[in-house]
């Protein structure tokens, strides 16, 4: 099968979602402030062997755009019924990275017998600070004043190391792309729900599915050691750092990530 990049009515909105390939049902959840795109080098590689399924959340890329907050458990929601919608019954490996390692935390919560497995890349458990809300309230009303061009650059030297910085300056390039394409009202709203997320950290330990914690070793937003005390955490977890990668180890490192990953669903 090739690639469709479908219409759905979800929970009041018109999300988008690209569909590739037959076989168990893989979830790929982007992070913030991004869109599908970055996992096209997972798209490409699993599309033989799994049905990948790979939204716009509401609020990016080509999803409709909806204001005001949107909490982590809306995002999980609309995840849920998209996969109503697309009719995918058998549980799903759920991959998520940073706010889309947030929302797995509430789509287990509310939805268990969906999943399959987790791969989660570059997250965290906790909630944020006091510090860490009033920054992304500050960069809520920055961009709804400003637009998406007032961060994107100054969130890349956060999103990737300094090796993929000088060594691939074409994925600084697409990551500015897609943070510019971005609505505003979607980042606010996001922003916005993050700000207010729950604090799952006393509560992953009763997650008993295969997980797969998946960290750059240059992370600065998840560093390694909060990804470590997490695998810690689980029953059922694997732990893998990826050598001079940032907060987008999938895509930094994709042939590194690809193979774990890999070898990780072989084996659950």
């Amino acid at each position: 099968m090739g690639h469709q990049f479908i219409d759905q009515s979800v929970n009041g909105i018109n999300m988008k979602v690209l569909v590739a390939g037959s076989g168990p049902p893989l979830l790929f959840v982007h992070g913030f402030p991004l869109n599908h795109q970055m996992w096209q080098a997972q798209v490409e590689r699993f599309k033989n062997k799994f049905t990948v399924l790979v939204p716009d959340l509401r609020g990016f890329g080509a999803s409709e755009i909806t204001q005001g907050t949107i909490t982590m458990e809306q995002h999980a929601n609309d995840l849920n019924t998209l996969l109503t919608q697309l009719k995918i019954e058998e549980p799903v490996i759920f991959c998520g990275l940073s706010m889309g390692g947030y929302i797995a935390w509430e789509f287990w919560k509310n939805f268990p017998q969906r999943l399959h497995a987790f791969i989660l890349c570059d997250t965290r458990s906790g909630s944020d600070s006091e510090e860490g809300i009033s920054n992304r309230l500050k960069m809520a009303d920055l961009v709804l004043n400003h637009g998406p061009e007032s961060i994107s650059a100054s969130m890349i030297p956060n999103l990737i190391s300094e090796a993929t910085q000088r060594d691939h300056p074409e994925i600084a390039k697409r990551l500015i792309e897609m943070i510019e394409s971005t609505d505003r009202e979607g980042i606010a709203a996001s922003q916005r729900g993050m700000a207010e997320r729950k604090d799952f950290s006393d509560e992953i330990s009763d997650i008993q599915i295969p997980t797969l914690f998946i960290v750059g070793s240059e992370d600065r937003l998840t560093p390694p050691n909060i990804m470590k005390t997490m695998s810690a955490q689980l029953p059922h977890a694997e732990y893998l750092e990826v050598p001079d990668a940032g907060h987008m180890a999938p895509m930094e490192a994709p042939d590194f990530v690809n193979q774990a990953m890999e070898e990780f669903l072989a084996s659950s």
